[in-house]
């Protein structure tokens, strides 16, 4: 709400608040904040909503958890069904830091051969042949060492727990994106409120100003009254007073306003240097509030309706889910109290030399079967079962909770709807009321019947009434969208 709402009389205070405002939101950074080029700066309430959705930072971060989630579904089958493998090679080079003479080595080099016996038999002569000499044997200071090998592995059994963490998985997306759509509604509901409380300060401001105007007239008439000799001085003054007092009204009632935009445009992700460049209309919200109107309007349900809303509202459903993933948590756990049992198929080859291209590899094959029987494990996955459904039983009196909450606010609803309902036909009486109040006490005060005491009270309870048929009809609004976001009725 704009300035284009205030009259001239009351420019300057405008004008100095809007100085304000800009020299502080100069200030604000907005570098980290994303672009706002497909936001219009004429803002309805559906553009509000889509902005808020697409932007939001509660929003996308529970998109992010529901695709965070689906990736987890899919690396939990993979880790079910699918064999692991895996190769591995290596080369090493060691060397000696021996010397040399520690290294080497003198031998005498046998020899043997066959020779007959006087018997005519052959017999086998090793030994060292006389005058044989030395021969040093060196030990390489170097040696190369290669190794590979490649392996699969396939688990046919794992106490159900790979089963069961699939299911859990499963669970975990499907609360995640119930969770999704519920963050969204909220943001939707969050949005709308917001937007109908700028619209509900905007017009206070129009009315603050009306009654500013009212009292700077009155004052007006006062003083040329008392220039007339017709009135005491004191009647200028109280006049004065109302007008000063009205005065701090409408910079209170722009202040609310402009807090409403801020608390708004924060849910969009809007940076709060750029605030001054967006305004809001009325456009697309039904604030009809005449008797047809609201004759429309169902405040009626049934204990069958309320209960088909509570089995479809995606936050109880995400929180069915979840508590569904828990009870799979816990066979998870069981699950590490069975045997496992895994198969292994391998091949590789290992081999040493002093010279890299003298290796002779060593190759072989090996397959095998691991049987794993847990004996005692000093009662931790035991102890750790119960807890998980402790756990479990907690978030299902959380859920139970949940649902009465949906069930109390449904009737807070109605309620709110019924009482916003009454509210307008006083407010309205009221209004009228004060406005011939105002009128009669400001004639008989013009013609020397009455007195500005009389005239200043009238123009209180004028005010209090404007306040107040604005915001019965925006409470009117208000509650009827509270009770669509209670029963479920919104799909964005």
């Amino acid at each position: 709400m704009k300035s284009r709402f205030f009259s001239g009389a009351t420019a300057f205070i405008l004008t100095g608040l809007a100085l304000h405002t800009s020299a502080l939101f100069a200030q604000a950074p907005s570098s980290s904040t994303p672009s706002i080029a497909n936001i219009p700066q004429t803002l309805t309430l559906a553009d509000a909503i889509r902005a808020a959705i697409a932007r939001n930072y509660g929003v996308r971060q529970a998109g992010n958890a529901a695709q965070r989630s689906d990736i987890e579904v899919t690396r939990s089958m993979d880790n079910a069904w699918l064999p692991t493998a895996g190769a591995s090679g290596s080369w090493r080079y060691d060397y000696s830091l021996e010397p040399l003479s520690q290294r080497t080595l003198t031998v005498l080099q046998e020899t043997q051969g066959m020779v007959s016996t006087t018997a005519g038999d052959s017999l086998l002569v090793r030994g060292v042949p006389f005058g044989a000499q030395p021969q040093q044997v060196v030990t390489p200071a170097g040696s190369h060492s290669l190794s590979w090998d490649a392996s699969v592995g396939y688990n046919f059994f794992n106490g159900g727990s790979d089963v069961a963490r699939i299911h859990a998985a499963q669970e975990t997306f499907g609360a995640d994106t119930n969770n999704f759509f519920w963050t969204r509604q909220f943001t939707a509901f969050t949005v709308t409120s917001d937007y109908l409380n700028i619209l509900r300060t905007g017009e206070l401001v129009i009315a603050a100003d009306s009654t500013l105007a009212e009292g700077l007239a009155q004052l007006t008439l006062v003083q040329g009254q008392y220039q007339a000799g017709i009135v005491p001085v004191g009647n200028v003054y109280q006049q004065q007073a109302v007008v000063d007092q009205d005065s701090l009204a409408l910079i209170q009632a722009v202040n609310n306003n402009q807090n409403a935009q801020a608390a708004l445009l924060f849910e969009l992700n809007v940076p709060p240097n750029q605030y001054q460049a967006y305004s809001f209309t009325v456009e697309g919200i039904d604030t009809a509030t005449s008797a047809a109107a609201r004759a429309t309007v169902d405040t009626a349900i049934t204990n069958d309706q309320l209960n088909a809303v509570i089995d479809n509202r995606p936050d109880i459903l995400a929180q069915e889910q979840n508590i569904a993933a828990s009870e799979f948590n816990v066979d998870i756990t069981r699950g590490h109290l069975l045997p496992s049992l895994n198969a292994s198929a391998g091949i590789g080859g290992a081999g040493v030399n002093s010279t890299l291209s003298g290796i002779q590899m060593n190759n072989g094959l090996n397959v095998g079967l691991s049987l794993t029987v847990p004996i005692f494990d000093a009662m931790q996955n035991r102890l750790l079962i119960q807890e998980q459904e402790v756990d479990v039983e907690n978030a299902r009196i959380v859920l139970e909770q949940d649902v009465e909450q949906i069930r109390s606010d449904a009737i807070t609803a109605i309620n709110n709807l019924k009482a916003a309902d009454e509210a307008l036909d006083a407010s309205q009486s009221a209004l009228t009321a004060a406005d011939e109040s105002l009128r009669l006490a400001s004639e008989r005060l013009r013609v020397g019947a009455g007195t500005e005491v009389d005239v200043i009270v009238a123009e209180a309870a004028v005010e209090t009434a404007r306040v107040n048929r604005v915001n019965a009809k925006y409470n009117w609004v208000l509650a009827q969208q509270q009770l669509a976001y209670t029963l479920g009725k919104w799909n964005y």
